[in-house]
């Protein structure tokens, strides 16, 4: 039976590519209202008329444009939505990125951290409200497989001493899935569920970004070893919208089934420390 989802509002980050572009499109073809969030305007308007193609007729759908790694753009989107919409029965954290050379936004943070882990908790921040007038809300987070075999060092977490970026990118992994458990316990008592996920070793755009010896590496393994992007989407679809997985929260899903991940995610002092540092980074943005 096809899954109906009429009158439900589903905002995604990130969904002028890769993942969020594709679950964007299953999902509109389901009859959900899309808020699509990008930073490339003639990317994420592109996305915005193949959804409408796919959509039913009643369905409506809002484009906002952000740069997730400032902290001040996260904020005054939030606010704009907010503006614009009544509710949201799902908000799926997807926008991410891989930085090979350590880089500093303008508001003096670690673009990797600012916007792989600051922007999803900052973000969700804001828009509790609204999915808290949904009927079943979700919060689904995109994060990786990636983060086995790190762990959170505070004294390096923006690379203060010394900067790798692939560790940074397992490490703000790392850092998703910390605060979705996080998150889950601290939301057990509301109606809204948190998971996060691994989608896959993915043949996107997704680190292209980066030149260089790493970056030639990347894109050959994306053609050699990597699923499509249909493939990629498959469980952030299913964590969207399923009947199955309705009530079920703070777990971790890999190919649409709960998986473990690592023991460093599932250390609870951790990830309170992690939650604590965040909002001491984010003070400012967070009233």
């Amino acid at each position: 039976m096809a899954i109906d989802l009429k009158n439900k509002t589903i905002l995604i980050t990130g969904a002028s590519d890769g993942i969020g572009k594709n679950t964007a499109f299953k999902l509109a073809t389901m009859g959900a209202n899309l808020i699509l969030v990008g930073r490339n305007e003639e990317k994420t308007r592109k996305v915005l008329e193949q959804v409408k193609s796919l959509s039913i007729s009643t369905s409506t759908h809002m484009v906002f444009l952000s740069d997730l790694s400032l902290s001040s753009q996260v904020k005054k989107l939030a606010e704009e939505i907010k503006k614009n919409t009544k509710k949201i029965d799902v908000l799926f954290n997807n926008a991410g990125a891989f930085f090979q050379e350590k880089s500093i936004t303008s508001e003096g943070l670690e673009s990797t951290f600012a916007l792989n882990h600051l922007n999803y908790f900052l973000l969700t921040h804001h828009l509790l409200d609204l999915l808290l007038k949904a009927e079943s809300p979700r919060i689904v987070n995109t994060a990786s497989q990636a983060h086995v075999g790190v762990d959170i060092d505070f004294d390096n977490l923006q690379g203060e001493k010394n900067y790798n970026g692939w560790k940074a990118y397992q490490m703000s992994k790392l850092e998703n899935i910390l605060f979705s458990y996080e998150l889950a316990e601290r939301l057990k008592n509301s109606n809204i569920t948190v998971n996060s996920f691994h989608p896959g070793f993915v043949d996107t755009n997704f680190g292209e970004n980066n030149g260089g010896f790493f970056g030639n590496i990347l894109k050959v393994a994306k053609k050699l070893i990597a699923i499509n992007e249909d493939k990629g989407s498959e469980t952030s679809t299913y964590l969207c919208s399923s009947p199955e997985v309705e009530g079920v929260s703070g777990k971790y899903f890999d190919k649409c089934k709960v998986k473990t991940s690592s023991a460093q995610s599932r250390n609870v002092e951790t990830r309170k420390k992690l939650w604590m540092v965040t909002e001491e980074i984010l003070k400012k943005y967070l009233s």
